[in-house]
């Protein structure tokens, strides 16, 4: 049974990731990573809020959620 053969390395020597460029990859899980920590700063201010309001009810809001 004879191999398929391989694409060979890019100029850099970094193989492809499919068929997109291995910066495009790396751009593309970054962007990601940064939307969920966007989330995950969302989600404790929101959490932050609903305590104060709680604790402080009334009064000038900084953050309207």
């Amino acid at each position: 049974m004879k191999r398929k053969p391989t694409r060979p390395p890019l100029k850099g020597g970094l193989d492809p990731i499919g068929p997109f460029h291995p910066s495009l990859v790396y751009a593309a899980v970054l962007l990601l990573d940064l939307i969920g920590l966007l989330l995950i700063i969302l989600i404790l201010l929101w959490i932050g809020d609903l305590v104060e309001d709680l604790i402080w009810p009334g009064g000038y809001e900084w953050i309207d959620f």
